[in-house]
């Protein structure tokens, strides 16, 4: 079974020449599983953070932990055993698809202690 180790978010550097790229944001979470690593790394576009608020489904502002803290967990947890460990989506209904069902209480429950999620 895999143990998320930590989870990180950051913005994604923008390009030259005025490139949209300013507009993305990277989960980063890295799993152990038999005493070896993995990172897995989803590009979003950072607009998607406020659909998931206007939609009411999850808003970073008031729950203090950012989106791109959650993304690349439930990434995995949606899509277990996927070999590719670098991910984009650029999709409204494959980004709010993840946070179907979600809820941060029991998210904090199932990762206690993990660098990067804020314990209640």
């Amino acid at each position: 079974m895999m143990k998320l180790i930590s989870v990180t978010g950051e913005s994604v550097p923008p390009g030259k020449g005025g490139s949209p790229s300013d507009t993305f944001d990277r989960s980063i979470a890295i799993w152990e599983e038999n005493g070896s690593q993995k990172t897995v790394t989803v590009t979003y576009v950072r607009y998607f953070g406020k659909v998931l608020a206007e939609r009411g489904i999850y808003d970073q502002e008031t729950e203090s932990i950012p989106v791109s803290h959650l993304v690349a967990v439930l990434f995995e947890e949606k899509h277990p055993g996927i070999k590719e460990n670098r991910h984009y989506i650029n999709n409204t209904d494959d980004f709010v698809e993840l946070f179907a069902d979600f809820s941060l209480s029991k998210w904090k429950e199932r990762y206690p202690g993990v660098t990067g999620v804020p314990q209640a």
